[in-house]
C-alpha cells in the first residue's frame, strides 16, 4: 500500500559537489542527482537511490524539451507564466520517478483531487523547486553503492502550508475500511491525534517503507497558533517553504471537481433541520392527552353528580312511569277475591318490535337447549361415548402438528416487508452469517492501572492490562481450542467429525481457507513469534533509541486495519490471517469516547459462522458446533477472565431451556386450578351431606373435557397441517379453562338451586336448567369464539396461532360442555338423588333434606349485592371506576413498544450477562446493508455519480447520504460511512504506473481472458485499460475480475475480502445481450442496540434514509438519465439481521388496536342478538370490556410490561376472560323484570354473582399466582403479571363496577318478558279464582244437604214423637 509515497521521499539525487559554503539564496538547489543505494537501510533496492548534495543554480528548462514536458506533467505548478523562464533543482530521471510514485498514490487520496494537487505539489517543491535551498539543509551523508548521498536533511515549511496541506487530506475516507485514509499515512494516528506535524514526520522517516531518507520537517509560524509544533523562524538566511495549497472544497481545475462532502466536511450542504418524528402533544408545558382527559373526569363528575340531583328530584314528585309497575307488583300480592277485578287491565299491549323479535329468540333457542337438555339426561351414556369417540380421534392427531421455533417464523409473517426484504438478500448475497462471540475482561485483582508506554514516534500511551502479552497468549488459547475443537454429528445414521474449519465464512477462499475470526491476536495473524517480533529503531534527529515491540504494531492497526505493512520498523501485516481487515471496534471495547484502543478494558473474540440451507448436511454441524460451543464455554474456568459468551442458538436454547424448567411450574399451576375446580364444585351446606354433595368426580370430568377440548383442537392441526407454537401450548388452556370452568360453574350452580316440579322426572328438570342457562353459555362461547377467529386476520404468525387455536378450542369446550358434561352432569344428579357417596357411588347413605342455597349464595344475597347497593357506596364505585379508566388511558399513551431481548431468557441465563457486557463494552452495532433493488446502470459515468463519494460524485449520492448520515450518529443511529464496492472498483480499474506494471487490473498478454493478479509476478500481464477512461462494457467486463482479486502489498484495493458477495451480476439481461448489476450491496454499522425500543428506532431511522436515497434516484432518473432499467421496480432497502424482530413493533399500537377492535364488534353484536336485540345491553357490554382492556394495558405498563404480540395475545385474551365476567350478569340483569334496578342487580347478583366469582375469578387466581415462580421472564411478566392484572380487574368490574352502573343506566325492563310473567300471573289468579268459586259451590251444597238432613231428623222425631202419642 505505502509504494504509492516512495517516489515522493526518493527524488533528490546527483553528482556529488564539494562545498565549503552552502548558499541559501533563492534559485539555488540544495539537491541534485543520484547517488546510489544506501544498502545498509535499503538491501532490495527499492526505496530508491540517496539523492546528492549539489549546491548548484536551478536549471533553467528549454520550453521545446523534453524534460520541460516531463515537468509539465508531473509538476505543473512549477511552470512559470508565459513569458517567465522555468528553472528546477531535478533532473528528467527524478521526474520520472515522482510521476510514478505520485501516480501510486492516487489509491490513497484520489477520492479528493485537492488534496492529490496538495500532496503533488508539495513533493514538486520538495524535489524539484528552483528555490530549494531557501528551506532545505542536509544534516547527515551516508556512503552509497556510488559514492555518497545525503541521508538526513531538514526542511523548514510554513505552518500555513503544512497545516492546509493536512486539512485539505484530513478527512479523505478509505472505502475498504470506512476509515480515515489519514490513518495510514500518519504512523498510525488518526482524528486529531493526527497533527500535520505527525502527518510530516510520517513522510519524512525512513520507517515509513519508503523513504530513502531522512527528511525532518520543522514548520515555521506562530507556536501559539493551531499547530503548537511550530517554531518561530529558520535559521539565519533562509526561508520557509511556503507554497499555495488548494482547500478541499475548492476544484483544482477546471476539468477536476471539488471533494466530496464524505471527503472534505467543508464541501457538506447545510444540513437539513431535522425535526423530531414524534412531536408530544402538549397543551402549554402539560400533557396534552392527560389535560383532556381531566378535563372529561371532571365533565363527568359534574354531569354524574347533577343527574344524582335530578333524578332524586324527580323520583320525590310522584312521576309516573310509561307502565304501571305498582299494579303489576302489587297484582300478585292482592287478595284472591279481587283479581278477577285487577286482572285485565295491568297487562302490557304495547311492545316493541325488537323486545317480541329478542323474546322469540331466546325462547327459540332456551326450547333448543331443552329439548337438547332432556335428550341428553335420557340418554347419558351414548352422548358420553360419542363425545369420547369424537375427541380421541381428533386427539390422534396431535402427533401430526408442526411446533413452529424458529422466532422468524412466529413474529413476522412471510408476506411482510422485512421477510421479503429478507427473502431478497438471502437469494442475492446468501444467508447472513451467525456469529459466536466472547466478550473477556480482567478479574479486578489483576486490574492495576494503564502502563506507559513510549512509541517510537515518541508518543507517550497508556495500555490497558488486558493488553499484556500473556494476557492475549491466554485469549489465543481459547481461540484455538474452539477454533480446532472437533465435533461429532449424524448424517443418515452415519457418525461424522467436522471442525470450525468446515463451517465458518472464508471470505478468501480458495486461495486462503482461514476462518474470519476477530480477535486481537489476529493483528498478527495469530501466531505469537510475529507478537513477540522486536526491532531496535534510532531517531536520527534526537538521536533516542526505542525498542520496538508488539504495542507499536497494535497502535498502527487499530488506526489502519487494512494496512498489508504498517510502517513502523516492524513491518509487519495487519489484516487478519483470513485476508481482511480485523476492525477494532470488533475485537477491542469499552475503553470510553475519546479514548484510544489502547484503553480498552476488554476483548472481544468473534467466530463467523456460514448459515446453510436447512437440507444441507453442514447445518447438523452447525448445530452441532455450537451446541458443543457452549457446553464448551459452560464449562471454561479462567485464572485471569471474567468473561460472557453468546450463540446465534442461544436465545432459542435458553428459551427452550426455560420452558422445560417451567413444565413443573405449568403442572402444579394446572393441578392448583384443577383441584379448586373439583372441590368448588360441591354445595358443602352441611357436613352431614359432605359425601354425598362433593362433586369431585364431576369436577374432574369438567377439567377433563376443557383438556379434551385443547387437544382436540391441537390434534385438528394437526390432521390438516396448521403450525403451532410453544405459545399456544402454554396460553389457550389457562384461557380455555377460565372460560370453560364458568360455563361448568354455571350450570353446576343453577341445577343445584333449582327444584325439581311435581311434574318433571329428572332429564326434563335437566332440560329446563339447561334451556335456562345454555344461551348464557352460548352467548359467552360464541362471542369469545368469533372474536378470536377475527383476531387471527392479524399477519403476526404468533397472534394468529394463538386467536385460531383459542377460537377452535372454545368452541370444542362449549361443543363438550353441552354433550359430555352434561351427561356427566345427569349421571351425577342421580348419584345425588339416589345419596351415593361421590366417587365411590357403591356407598349409599341415609336421605337428608339439602339445604339448597349454599353459603357463598347467602352472602352474595344478604351481605354483598345490598352493601353495593347502598347509594354513597354505589356514587364511590362510579367515580373511582371511571377515574381509574382515565388515569389508565393516560398510561396508554406512554406505553413503551417493543420486547427488550433480555427478557426472552431466564434470570439464571448466561446470556443476560452477555447483554450487560455488549451493553458496557460494543463500541457499534451491527452492520447494516443498504441493498440496491432491481437493474441500476452503474456502467455510466451520470448514474454512477448518484452511487459514489469521491470528488464528482453528486452531493446527494447513495454514498454521501449514508456518510451524512454516520456525521449526526445520534439522529440516524448509523456510526459509519458505508464501504462502497462501486469507489474501490475505478480506483482499482485504472492503468498504474509506467507502462501500467503498478495496475491492480491486468490482464495475462496472450491469454486477454484470464486475469493476472497484482501479485503475479511471473506471467507476462497487461493493464485493462490503456488509459484512465473506461466505457461501460470495461465496467461491466472487469467487474467479476475485481471481485475475486484478493488485497495485497501490491494492491491493497482487491475487492475479494469486502465485496466478494456484495454484487450480484446478471448476464444477458432481459435477452439484451449485456450484462447489469441487478443487486448490490453498501455496507454501513448501526449505533449499539440492546432495548428493544433503541433497535427499533435503528430500523425506522435506516428506512428514512433509504427512501431518501432511493427518491433522489427515481427522481434523477426522469429527468431523462439512463440510470435505471424499471423504475418501478427498483428501491433503495436497508437490511440488517434483527430487523426481521422488531418490524412488528412500527405498526404495535395500530394492529394492538384493530385486533381489539375488530373482536369487539362480534362482542356487541352477539350481545345485542342474544340478549333479546337489546341496544343497552350490547353497549354496557362493549363499554366494560373497554374498561377492563384499557385498564389492563395503563396498569401493566406500570408493572414493566411494554407493548408487543406477546401483551397484544393476552389483550385479545382479556376480552375473552371479560365477556366471561361480563355477559352473564348482563343477561341475568336484562332477564329480570322488578321495578327496582336495584332489587334487579340484587337478583342478579345473587344468581350469577357466586357463579362467575367461583368460576372464572377463582379458578384462575390459584393457577396465576404459582406462574410467579416461573424462571422465565416472559411468563412471569407477560402471563403472571398481565393474567394476574386481567382477572383482578375482570372481577372487579363484573362484580362491582358493573352492578353499580347498570342499578343508573341498565336497560329497562324488556316489555316482552314482562308481558308474559303478567299473563302468567293473571291465568294462575284466574285459576285459583276458578278453584276457590268451586271450593264455596261445593260447601254451600254441603251446608244445603246438611239443613236437608237436620230437617228430615227433626221430622222424624216429630214423627216418633206423634207415633209415641198416638
Amino acid at each position: 500500500m505505502f509504494r504509492l509515497l516512495s517516489g515522493i521521499l526518493i527524488l533528490l539525487y546527483g553528482t556529488s559537489v564539494t562545498a565549503t559554503t552552502i548558499s541559501h539564496e533563492p534559485g539555488m538547489c540544495m539537491l541534485y542527482g543520484n547517488c546510489g543505494y544506501y544498502e545498509e537501510n535499503d538491501p532490495t533496492h527499492s526505496k530508491g537511490e540517496l539523492p546528492c548534495l549539489d549546491n548548484r543554480k536551478a536549471v533553467v528548462l528549454d520550453k521545446t524539451s523534453a524534460h520541460y514536458k516531463s515537468l509539465a506533467k508531473t509538476c505543473p505548478n512549477l511552470i512559470k507564466p508565459d513569458g517567465e523562464p522555468t528553472a528546477i533543482c531535478c533532473d528528467p530521471q527524478q521526474l520520472n520517478t515522482l510521476e510514478r510514485q505520485l501516480t501510486a498514490s492516487v489509491l490513497v487520496f484520489n477520492r479528493c483531487p485537492s488534496c492529490v494537487e496538495n500532496f503533488r505539489g508539495l513533493y514538486c517543491q520538495i524535489t524539484c523547486s528552483p528555490n530549494q535551498a531557501t528551506f532545505m539543509n542536509v544534516t547527515e551523508m551516508r556512503n552509497t553503492t556510488e559514492t555518497e548521498g545525503a541521508f538526513t536533511e531538514s526542511i523548514y515549511i510554513s505552518e500555513t502550508y503544512a497545516t492546509n496541506v493536512h486539512t485539505s487530506c484530513k478527512d479523505v475516507i478509505f472505502p475498504q475500511t470506512n476509515g480515515k485514509a489519514m490513518a495510514l499515512v500518519c504512523n498510525g494516528f488518526s482524528g486529531d491525534d493526527c497533527t500535520p506535524q505527525r502527518f510530516l514526520d510520517y513522510l519524512g522517516s525512513t520507517n515509513n517503507g519508503i523513504a530513502p531518507l531522512n527528511m525532518d520537517f520543522q514548520q515555521i509560524g506562530n507556536d501559539t497558533g493551531p499547530n503548537s509544533d511550530a517554531i518561530q523562524s529558520p535559521p539565519e538566511g533562509m526561508a520557509p517553504l511556503d507554497a499555495f495549497a488548494y482547500k478541499c472544497q475548492d476544484a483544482p481545475s477546471p476539468t477536476e471537481f471539488a471533494c466530496s462532502c464524505t471527503d472534505c466536511e467543508a464541501s457538506c450542504p447545510a444540513p437539513p433541520i431535522l425535526q423530531p418524528d414524534q412531536v408530544p402533544f402538549m397543551i402549554g408545558t402539560a400533557d396534552g392527552v392527560a389535560v383532556i382527559v381531566l378535563i372529561i373526569f371532571l365533565a363527568f363528575v359534574v354531569l354524574f353528580t347533577a343527574y344524582l340531583v335530578i333524578d332524586f328530584m324527580f323520583k320525590n314528585g310522584n312521576v309516573k312511569q310509561k307502565i304501571d309497575y305498582m299494579v303489576a307488583e302489587a297484582e300478585s300480592k292482592i287478595p284472591y277475591t279481587k283479581a278477577e277485578d285487577n286482572g285485565g287491565r295491568t297487562l302490557v299491549t304495547k311492545i316493541p318490535f325488537f323486545q317480541k323479535v329478542g323474546k322469540s329468540t331466546q325462547d327459540f333457542i332456551s326450547s333448543v337447549f331443552r329439548r337438547w337438555g332432556s335428550f341428553v339426561a335420557r340418554n347419558p351414556v351414548v352422548v358420553l361415548i360419542s363425545a369420547i369417540l369424537v375427541c380421541v380421534a381428533l386427539c390422534v392427531g396431535v402427533k401430526f402438528v408442526i411446533l413452529t421455533t424458529d422466532p422468524i417464523e412466529l413474529w413476522s409473517s412471510a408476506g411482510s416487508r422485512v421477510r421479503q426484504e429478507k427473502d431478497y438478500y438471502d437469494e442475492k448475497f446468501g444467508a447472513f452469517y451467525r456469529t459466536e462471540m466472547i466478550i473477556m475482561k480482567l478479574k479486578p485483582q489483576y486490574v492495576t492501572g494503564f502502563s506507559e508506554y513510549t512509541s517510537f514516534t515518541g508518543v507517550k500511551y497508556n495500555f490497558s492490562n488486558i493488553l499484556e502479552t500473556k494476557y492475549i497468549l491466554e485469549m489465543l488459547a481459547l481461540q484455538n481450542e474452539l477454533r480446532y475443537m472437533n465435533v461429532s454429528y449424524e448424517v443418515d445414521g452415519e457418525v461424522n467429525i467436522g471442525t470450525l474449519n468446515d463451517i465458518c465464512f472464508i471470505p478468501l477462499s480458495p486461495d486462503n481457507n482461514n476462518c474470519t475470526i476477530t480477535s486481537v491476536m489476529n493483528y498478527w495473524q495469530n501466531d505469537p513469534n510475529e507478537m513477540f517480533k522486536t526491532a531496535n529503531y534510532t531517531d536520527k534527529i534526537s538521536e533516542e533509541t526505542y525498542v520496538v515491540d508488539y504495542r507499536d504494531h497494535f497502535l498502527y492497526c487499530v488506526q489502519a486495519p487494512a494496512t498489508v505493512q504498517d510502517t513502523t520498523p516492524l513491518k509487519q501485516n495487519c489484516m487478519g490471517d483470513f485476508g481482511g481487515p480485523v476492525f477494532p471496534y470488533l475485537a477491542l471495547g469499552g475503553q470510553g469516547e475519546g479514548n484510544g484502543y489502547n484503553e480498552a478494558p476488554s476483548s472481544i473474540l468473534t467466530f463467523v459462522v456460514s448459515n446453510f440451507a436447512k437440507e444441507d448436511n453442514r447445518t447438523k454441524l452447525v448445530t452441532a458446533w455450537e451446541k458443543q460451543f457452549l457446553r464448551f464455554m459452560d464449562n471454561y474456568t479462567s485464572e485471569y477472565f471474567d468473561f460472557a459468551y453468546f450463540s446465534e442458538r442461544s436465545p432459542e436454547d435458553e428459551l427452550e431451556r426455560s420452558s422445560q424448567t417451567d413444565v413443573v411450574v405449568f403442572a402444579v399451576s394446572y393441578l392448583v386450578i384443577f383441584a379448586y375446580i373439583a372441590i368448588a364444585l360441591g354445595t358443602y351446606t352441611s357436613l352431614k351431606r359432605i359425601p354425598v354433595d362433593s362433586k369431585i368426580s364431576l369436577g374432574v370430568s369438567g377439567i377433563l373435557v376443557i383438556l379434551a377440548s385443547v387437544f382436540t383442537s391441537i390434534g385438528l392441526f394437526g390432521y390438516i397441517g396448521y403450525a403451532t407454537s410453544l405459545i399456544v401450548i402454554e396460553v389457550v388452556p389457562f384461557l380455555v379453562l377460565a372460560i370453560g370452568a364458568d360455563n361448568i360453574f354455571i350450570l353446576t350452580l343453577e341445577y343445584q338451586r333449582d327444584e325439581r316440579k311435581p311434574d318433571e322426572d329428572l332429564a326434563d328438570q335437566i332440560g329446563r336448567v339447561m334451556g335456562e342457562v345454555g344461551p348464557s353459555m352460548l352467548l359467552c362461547s360464541l362471542t369469545e369464539c368469533v372474536a378470536f377467529f377475527l383476531g387471527a386476520l392479524t399477519d403476526m404468525p404468533a397472534v394468529e396461532q394463538f386467536a385460531l387455536a383459542a377460537a377452535v378450542a372454545i368452541a370444542f369446550d362449549f361443543l363438550l360442555q353441552i354433550t359430555a358434561f352434561l351427561a356427566v352432569l345427569s349421571l351425577d344428579a342421580r348419584r345425588t338423588r339416589g345419596n351415593r357417596v361421590d366417587v365411590c357411588c357403591c356407598i349409599k347413605m341415609e336421605p337428608a333434606e339439602p339445604n339448597t342455597k349454599t353459603y357463598l349464595e347467602t352472602f352474595f344475597h344478604k351481605y354483598y349485592a345490598p352493601v353495593l347497593m347502598n347509594d354513597l357506596v354505589r356514587y364511590v364505585v362510579m367515580i373511582g371506576f371511571v377515574g381509574l379508566s382515565c388515569w389508565c388511558t393516560i398510561l396508554c399513551t406512554r406505553i413503551t413498544v417493543g420486547l427488550d431481548q433480555d427478557l426472552s431468557v431466564p434470570k439464571d441465563s448466561y446470556v443476560l450477562k452477555y447483554f450487560d457486557y455488549m451493553e458496557k463494552y460494543l463500541d457499534v452495532g451491527v452492520p447494516v446493508y443498504f441493498v440496491t433493488k432491481g437493474a441500476y446502470n452503474f456502467a455510466d459515468k451520470n448514474a454512477s455519480s448518484l452511487i459514489c463519494g469521491s470528488a464528482g460524485c453528486d452531493t446527494y449520492s447513495l454514498t454521501q447520504q449514508i456518510s451524512y448520515a454516520s456525521q449526526n450518529a445520534s439522529y440516524w443511529r448509523i456510526e459509519t460511512p458505508a464501504a462502497s464496492w462501486y469507489d474501490d472498483y475505478v480506483d482499482w480499474l485504472p492503468p498504474q504506473g509506467v507502462g501500467g506494471r503498478k495496475s491492480c487490473c491486468r490482464y495475462e498478454t496472450f491469454h486477454p481472458n484470464e486475469f493476472c493478479p497484482a501479485t503475479d509476478t511471473v506471467s507476462k500481464c497487461s493493464p485493462c485499460l490503456k488509459n484512465e477512461d473506461y466505457t461501460p462494457d470495461d465496467f461491466m467486463q472487469y467487474l467479476p475480475w475485481f471481485l475475486i482479486d484478493n488485497p495485497g502489498v501490491e494492491c491493497n484495493k482487491g475487492g475479494h475480502s469486502a465485496y466478494g458477495n456484495a454484487v450480484n451480476i446478471v448476464n444477458n439481461y432481459t435477452g439484451s445481450g449485456t450484462d447489469v448489476v441487478d443487486a448490490s450491496y453498501f455496507m454501513a454499522f448501526h449505533s449499539v442496540c440492546i432495548k428493544s425500543v433503541d433497535c427499533t428506532e435503528n430500523l425506522i431511522k435506516a428506512r428514512k434514509l433509504a427512501d431518501n436515497i432511493t427518491k433522489t434516484l427515481k427522481a434523477a432518473n426522469k429527468d431523462g438519465n439512463n440510470i435505471l432499467e424499471n423504475e418501478e421496480d427498483f428501491e433503495v432497502f436497508p437490511y440488517c439481521l434483527y430487523y426481521v424482530y422488531y418490524e412488528q413493533y412500527l405498526t404495535a399500537v395500530e394492529d394492538t388496536l384493530f385486533q381489539l377492535g375488530i373482536c369487539l364488534i362480534p362482542t356487541f353484536a352477539f350481545s345485542f342478538i342474544l340478549l333479546g336485540f337489546d341496544f343497552y345491553s350490547g353497549i354496557i357490554t362493549v363499554l366494560t370490556i373497554v374498561m377492563i382492556v384499557v385498564d389492563t394495558a395503563g396498569l401493566c405498563s406500570l408493572w414493566g410490561v411494554d407493548m408487543n404480540a406477546v401483551s397484544l395475545i393476552n389483550l385479545v385474551a382479556a376480552i375473552g376472560l371479560s365477556v366471561e365476567f361480563i355477559s352473564h350478569v348482563v343477561r341475568t340483569f336484562s332477564l329480570k323484570t322488578h321495578i327496582s334496578k336495584k332489587k334487579r342487580v340484587i337478583e342478579s347478583m345473587t344468581t350469577m354473582g357466586p357463579a362467575v366469582f367461583a368460576g372464572v375469578a377463582l379458578t384462575n387466581l390459584p393457577g396465576i399466582i404459582v406462574l410467579n415462580w416461573a424462571t422465565a421472564q416472559l411468563i412471569q411478566i407477560f402471563f403472571f403479571r398481565m393474567c394476574l392484572v386481567i382477572t383482578l380487574l375482570g372481577t372487579a368490574h363484573g362484580l362491582i363496577f358493573l352492578p353499580v352502573f347498570l342499578s343508573y343506566f341498565g336497560p329497562p325492563v324488556n316489555k316482552a318478558i314482562l308481558y308474559e310473567e303478567q299473563s302468567e300471573l293473571r291465568k294462575a289468579t284466574q285459576t285459583v279464582y276458578m278453584n276457590v268459586e268451586k271450593a264455596d259451590q261445593e260447601k254451600q251444597c254441603d251446608k244445603t244437604n246438611k239443613n236437608v238432613y237436620m230437617n228430615v231428623e227433626k221430622a222424624d222425631q216429630e214423627k216418633q214423637c206423634d207415633y209415641t202419642e198416638f
